[in-house]
């Protein structure tokens, strides 16, 4: 196994992320992954689109609890390295990671965002014995996404493999200044962004720019979209209905990235499932006024 520090670069800076990752080889190439250690078992996470394991989107409500975190690059992000495979697919190398890494005991498959329907699928591999799955604002579910017709049209050309870099290099700039900060907030929330900046603290808003500036699309958001086209929707309903494990299903009406009918139909559809629905003001659900709240609903959930 390869570890390393991992760093991402601004315009005209270079900041150093404190997680270190490795390269687990896999029988279709390496896997990247970035462990926590905690006293309790760990979680295996699954960053949305944009992000590869470095990002922390979320995965600091399971440390705080004392879990430890596995967190991967899912195909196309960061260094992992195994073609173009689906979550179906890649749910198998996450079964050779976990095998490699001497993981007998996972508390949770955690999906956030476009990383939710990977964790559907390692929660349905039953020799991963995954006790419970927890999504937080997935998307797709049996619904298809993108959304927005929009989004359908123009994600695919502005975060293509092409021109991410240059995308993402403007969003950092952008995202150093306060003002740039909430421009890049309010367009993940349906609300006013007047009406809930106020709420954020200094390190939630440090938490959000870090995570701005730790993003990239790399190829893995092309195969994202591909995955929740509507000609797929019949491959999500089943994958979702053989989830065998408790499910606990997060999301708020206020996020303008992610529909909340993706959440009520994630709900819906796996067998032993709970809606949690939060009153979070936008996509980045674990960053202000409802963060207590989901630490204490996880906490429950994941010590039942």
């Amino acid at each position: 196994m390869q570890t390393g520090a991992y760093q991402f670069c601004g315009a005209d800076d270079q900041t150093e992320v404190m997680t270190r990752s490795q390269l687990v080889a896999t029988s279709a190439g390496p896997v990247e992954v970035v462990r926590i250690p905690g006293p309790r078992p760990p979680v295996l996470f699954f960053p949305g689109g944009h992000c590869s394991a470095h990002c922390d989107c979320g995965w600091s409500l399971y440390t705080e609890a004392g879990h430890g975190v596995i967190a991967c690059s899912r195909p196309g992000y960061g260094r992992t390295c195994v073609g173009s495979l689906g979550a179906e697919e890649f749910a198998l190398l996450v079964n050779e990671v976990c095998r490699r890494l001497g993981v007998r005991v996972i508390a949770a498959a955690v999906g956030v965002s476009f990383g939710g329907l990977q964790a559907v699928h390692v929660a349905g591999r039953r020799e991963l014995a995954v006790r419970r799955l927890v999504l937080h604002s997935a998307a797709p579910s049996v619904l298809p996404y993108p959304d927005s017709r929009v989004e359908a049209i123009f994600g695919p050309v502005v975060f293509s493999p092409l021109l991410q870099g240059q995308v993402w290099r403007l969003i950092r700039r952008v995202v150093r200044s306060e003002a740039g900060l909430r421009r890049m907030m309010g367009r993940l929330s349906t609300l006013p962004v007047e009406s809930w900046w106020h709420e954020l603290s200094s390190e939630d808003k440090d938490e959000a720019r870090g995570l701005f500036q730790s993003m990239h699309s790399d190829s893995g958001f092309a195969i994202d979209l591909r995955q929740g086209h509507p000609s797929r929707a019949g491959v999500r309903r089943a994958a979702m209905s053989n989830v065998p494990c408790p499910a606990l299903v997060t999301g708020t009406p206020h996020d303008r990235g992610v529909s909340f009918a993706h959440a009520e139909n994630f709900a819906s559809t796996i067998p032993d499932a709970v809606l949690l629905e939060l009153d979070s003001p936008s996509h980045l659900f674990w960053l202000g006024r409802e963060r207590m709240r989901l630490v204490s609903a996880l906490a429950s959930f994941l010590g039942g």
